[in-house]
């Protein structure tokens, strides 16, 4: 019996089967303190962990004389759907040029390219930030300078502020 390969419940089973004091899930901080208490517990009371606990072979149930239903599947119904809009892996490929594109506009080209896609720039950050993770080099994307701005993103940018009349000093 290999213990490493052992689902985690599984292996507390096993524990509190061999244990004189039973453990809760949360009793040990990792897998490998479980296992290497496993073998501690086993090598202490001479239990052999290749025997113990084998799991019983089921039993074979009677076949069923008369079927449930003759049900006919539908072509539709077999074929396998796909899985989703393919939205991330266009938005990883996009992420990748070179150009460096913004997450917003990359949203942009994603929803137009693909129908019924809501992306939004913080999606495709959250995919900059998963490859990233994962180790991918991300080319970096194009960051607008007040200073490098022509006077219509200026302006557009400058629309968002308000100006605040400072608080008068009470006296």
């Amino acid at each position: 019996m290999k213990l490493e390969e052992m689902p985690s419940k599984d292996l507390l089973a096993l524990h509190n089967r061999i244990a004189d004091k039973p453990a809760g899930p949360k009793t040990f901080a990792t897998r490998a303190k479980l296992v290497a208490r496993i073998d501690r517990v086993a090598a202490d009371k001479n239990i052999d962990l290749a025997s113990f606990g084998q799991p019983k072979k089921p039993k074979a149930t009677a076949q069923r004389v008369e079927p449930k239903a003759d049900v006919a599947e539908t072509p539709e119904a077999t074929e396998k759907k796909s899985r989703g809009l393919g939205v991330g892996a266009l938005a990883r490929a996009i992420l990748m040029d070179p150009a460096g594109h913004p997450h917003t506009l990359i949203a942009e080209m994603v929803n137009a390219q693909i129908e019924g896609a809501a992306a939004t720039g913080k999606s495709v950050r959250w995919y900059a930030n998963d490859m990233r993770k994962k180790g991918v080099e991300v080319p970096p994307r194009q960051k607008h300078h007040p200073a490098d701005m022509n006077e219509q993103q200026s302006t557009e940018a400058l629309s968002t502020v308000w100006v605040v009349e400072p608080a008068r000093p009470d006296g």
